[in-house]
């Protein structure tokens, strides 16, 4: 919340309470979408829209909203979107300066965030991931699977994309950053790789990780 003060002539910042979740909540969240990503998935992007575009899934008009009302973390802080909006008004001028710097720019600083959050204690397994992404407001992680050299992991209601049209291109170069990050000093060299996205026509965010 901010507030005037008249008589100090400064702007009074309190922050919104953030409303408690539990492990029931988030669960059931995370089944909301996982289900849409079982729907979703096997769809080719030339047909989407025309097979499974409804009611629930309407969008700002616009190549890049950067005001997005975040069901999850809405509940959980109302001014989510302030962030968001914030973060959405960097992310949309790097575009529209241009779109292979943001991708190269957004996923190096992802890596460093990935790189820190294991150095420091932050993540210790792959399990204390979802909760770091929750945490810090960039979206819910679902780990969908897991083999000896891949990794499919999923994001719903994430900070770059949710709510954006499609544009024929995935915008979740931070985040997919991150994840290379994190599992590379968990296990080791990887490549993480965003196959799913609202800007592919999609969603929900989907990033598979290749072991070397």
């Amino acid at each position: 919340m901010i507030k005037f003060d008249q008589a100090k002539n400064i702007l009074l910042v309190k922050e919104e309470q953030e409303t408690l979740f539990d492990e029931d909540f988030l669960r059931k969240r995370i089944e909301f979408w996982r289900n849409i990503y079982y729907k979703e998935k096997n769809i080719k992007r030339a047909n989407f829209r025309k097979k499974v575009y409804n009611g629930i899934y309407r969008i700002r008009e616009g190549i890049y909203p950067i005001t997005v009302h975040r069901p999850t973390f809405s509940s959980l802080n109302p001014i989510d979107k302030t962030y968001i909006r914030t973060y959405r008004m960097i992310i949309r001028g790097i575009m529209n300066y241009s779109i292979s710097l943001m991708k190269i720019l957004m996923k190096a600083s992802g890596k460093d965030l990935g790189y820190s959050l294991v150095e420091k204690g932050a993540v210790k397994s792959i399990e204390d991931l979802p909760k770091i992404f929750l945490k810090q407001k960039i979206g819910l992680l679902d780990i969908v699977s897991e083999s000896f050299n891949t990794m499919k992991i999923n994001l719903y209601e994430c900070m770059s994309c949710y709510g954006t049209s499609y544009i024929g291109i995935a915008l979740c170069d931070f985040e997919a950053g991150v994840i290379e990050g994190v599992l590379e000093k968990l296990y080791g060299k990887n490549t993480t790789i965003e196959k799913y996205c609202w800007g592919l026509g999609y969603h929900f965010c989907g990033f598979e990780s290749y072991f070397e």
